[in-house]
């Protein structure tokens, strides 16, 4: 195990302006790290279950490539660190680890394409996720390693690929490149863009990865304690997750034991969301409007067809979405439709300008960082919103529907 790294006077004054607020709280956890790349210069801390898009991180100086952090909090949780140079960029590694009594050192390395952050701690829960995680790297690092190989020797793509990539780039007009564009499309979806031996570790991949899911679940069930159902609660942030399994995990083994927990209630909450679906019903929720008055969800809506549009100011697609229903809601608004928007922010002016800009006539309340998790509730804690279409009796008509299926099922609802 690495040594903890001590603390320098410059540091330590550093530490004592920008620790957690709470001292009298039951855990203390204090973190040290070093940081490779020069052009870093500040980390981004937060609990892993938020969103730093809409939940504004705490800020760790950093000062001749050192860092160091206090953090004073009632549970163990988990937290997750990046640089925030990286994070600015798009691109980065998340160093992850536990806040409990005790001490963790972190080692960031020089650019988002280098290697993952290094953790070494001695904490139970540190060390139980260190020993869970030894030998998920190893799968993934085996993989990767043949994966540069084939590369590295040029056997990863088909000489008529490679063929293809040389033309498209020595092409002088876009209609040449569409056209070598459109050939290179059908090699990759015939599969004849790779070579054999690539085919043959993409099967050896998928085995890995069916190892590596067993693996995880295995150990789901028999850990029992934090780092377990933070593993399950990662699980249920991926598209394709086994809902059913991870519902069963949950209430069998970590709800009673953990529900007053954050990671507890963030998995409470899932579960409630796999309800938002056609035949489901609508989550009720109350929320502030940009005056500060709460509106509940219900009550707007009460006996009318409704679409719940959840968008943020950050999120062109929503907010394309939201001006597709505008025509829609002038026409109907009269007849029994109605609109009510939240807006998912960090900061009031945000959906203020957004509002001005857009033009929605309609009832717009605000999310402010996540106060009322109504993300989480309707299962798009990772995306920027979605759209429901809620029947009079709260049944939910439609998912995600354009402004043409609201509008059809409105000329056969509303006639």
């Amino acid at each position: 195990m690495k040594k903890t790294i001590k603390q320098t006077a410059l540091i330590a004054a550093t530490m004592l302006i920008g620790a957690c607020t709470g001292q009298n709280s039951k855990i203390h956890c204090h973190i040290e790290g070093t940081v490779a790349d020069s052009t870093y210069t500040m980390m981004l801390l937060t609990p892993s279950c938020n969103d730093m898009r809409t939940t504004p991180p705490d800020s760790i100086p950093v000062i001749d490539g050192r860092f160091a952090y206090d953090i004073y909090t009632n549970e163990i949780m988990p937290y997750e660190l990046v640089a925030m140079e990286q994070y600015n960029s798009g691109i980065w590694y998340t160093a992850e680890f536990f806040a409990e009594q005790g001490e963790v050192a972190i080692t960031f390395y020089a650019g988002a394409d280098d290697k993952i952050p290094t953790i070494s701690s001695v904490t139970p829960s540190n060390s139980n996720y260190m020993r869970l995680q030894s030998p998920l790297d190893s799968m993934i690092a085996q993989i990767e390693h043949e994966e540069d190989s084939l590369k590295r020797i040029g056997r990863w793509e088909t000489p008529k690929m490679i063929e293809l990539h040389a033309q498209f780039n020595a092409a002088k007009d876009d209609q040449t490149k569409k056209e070598i564009a459109q050939q290179a499309n059908a090699l990759y979806e015939s599969g004849e863009a790779y070579t054999p031996e690539y085919h043959a570790l993409q099967a050896k991949s998928d085995k890995v990865y069916e190892e590596y899911e067993k693996y995880i679940f295995d150990f789901i069930r028999n850990d029992r304690g934090i780092v377990g159902l933070h593993m399950l609660q990662r699980k249920t942030m991926y598209k394709e997750v086994d809902e059913a399994l991870c519902t069963t995990l949950f209430n069998e083994i970590y709800r009673e034991r953990y529900l007053n927990h954050p990671l507890g209630q963030y998995m409470e909450t899932w579960v409630q969301s796999l309800g938002i679906k056609v035949g489901g019903r609508y989550i009720d929720f109350t929320a502030p409007d940009l005056n500060g008055t709460p509106h509940t969800l219900s009550r707007e809506i009460a006996g009318k067809i409704a679409l719940i549009d959840l968008w943020a100011s950050w999120c062109s697609p929503c907010r394309r979405t939201s001006k597709s229903m505008i025509p829609i809601y002038n026409a109907y608004k009269e007849r029994g439709f109605t609109i009510v928007g939240v807006a998912r922010e960090n900061k009031r002016e945000d959906m203020q300008q957004a509002i001005a800009k857009d033009g929605y006539p309609w009832l717009n309340l605000l999310e402010l960082s996540d106060e009322n998790n109504i993300w989480s509730k309707y299962g798009v804690n990772n995306a920027g919103g979605i759209t429901v279409l809620v029947d009079r009796d709260g049944t939910i008509l439609a998912i995600k529907p354009t402004a043409d299926e609201v509008e059809h099922i409105l000329k056969e609802k509303l006639q």
